[in-house]
């Protein structure tokens, strides 16, 4: 993916129906069109939106596109607001909050994915929270808790709900080597 560098690191990527939407660490968010994935190189580019509310390098969020209009879900204390991309008061573009959704006391997130439909938070001991949403706000005040069989071993990075309702976690976890060394070994987790 070429042109994110300039952007900052990758904090979220979410698929939409051409392209991959990325929120990078500066609060940035650059669009990657998929049409020239089969020659390997695709250039990523900068929206001309404003940066997410509250951006900072360890700054959790997901942007994704529903019907041509920019949704935003962006983690931060306590809470994680919705957002969309509508008009501001002198013509410009600005983000609205139109909800949000409380997580646990002493939550600390690893990563917030969204779609059209579902709002995804995976928190570091890998319990993902998860809500159906119309209009892109929560049918449900209560989130869906999904626990991890086993993971105290290991640092819980991101997640995803797979079409079948289940989630597919992405961790990694120091493993020892022959000779007793020690490699960081990322593992995909039903």
């Amino acid at each position: 993916l070429e042109g994110l560098i300039e952007l900052g690191m990758a904090r979220s990527v979410t698929w939409s129906n051409t392209s991959l939407m990325i929120v990078t660490a500066s609060g940035k968010i650059a669009s990657c069109p998929m049409h020239s994935i089969s020659t390997g190189k695709v250039t990523c580019t900068p929206l001309s939106v404003p940066m997410l509310p509250g951006a900072s390098g360890a700054m959790q969020a997901a942007v994704v596109e529903v019907e041509g209009r920019l949704r935003a879900a962006v983690a931060g204390a306590g809470s994680v607001s919705l957002m969309h991309l509508g008009a501001g008061e002198e013509g410009g573009q600005i983000w609205h909050t139109i909800g949000s959704v409380e997580l646990p006391q002493d939550s600390e997130v690893a990563s917030v994915a969204a779609t059209h439909d579902k709002l995804l938070v995976i928190t570091k001991d890998g319990v993902a929270h998860h809500w159906d949403l119309l209009d892109g706000l929560p049918t449900s005040a209560h989130a869906t808790r999904d626990v991890p069989a086993a993971g105290e071993r290991r640092s819980w990075q991101s997640a995803c709900v797979l079409p079948t309702g289940k989630i597919m976690r992405l961790a990694s976890s120091w493993q020892r080597a022959k000779g007793g060394a020690s490699t960081l070994r990322s593992e995909l987790l039903l």
